[in-house]
């Protein structure tokens, strides 16, 4: 189980949906334990889907949090994501959607995700 504070998840399976992680990390000194930076995505969508579109509050149909590792004193954990645009659709290859999205609790790096 992931956590931090108030927010955690926990990966189980289910057929009828998959988990997407997406994650950005910069090593930033080789030499501290913490000197490196991380943020990740992650969301559920439904296996069977078409084509769909999530905007802001919505974005929470599919569990989506963003998650920031660092030494930034306070300025890290989880946050769920309730400000963006997801655009989802199912291509021969897989699921492709179009993610932006904005966090007001935290500074990031990452604001859009393009698969």
């Amino acid at each position: 189980m992931e956590t931090n504070g108030s927010l955690s998840y926990k990966m189980e399976t289910n057929p009828k949906t998959s988990v997407l992680l997406f994650v950005y990390e910069k090593d930033m000194d080789k030499v501290a334990y913490d000197g490196g930076y991380k943020e990740e995505v992650v969301f559920e969508i439904p296996n069977d889907v078409a084509e769909q579109n999530y905007t802001d509050s919505e974005l929470q149909n599919t569990k989506m949090l963003f998650g920031r590792y660092c030494f930034c004193r306070g300025k890290n954990g989880l946050f769920k994501i309730e400000k963006g645009k997801l655009h989802l659709a199912s291509t021969k290859k897989g699921p492709h959607f179009e993610l932006q999205f904005k966090i007001d609790e935290v500074p990031q790096v990452t604001t859009e995700i393009n698969y």
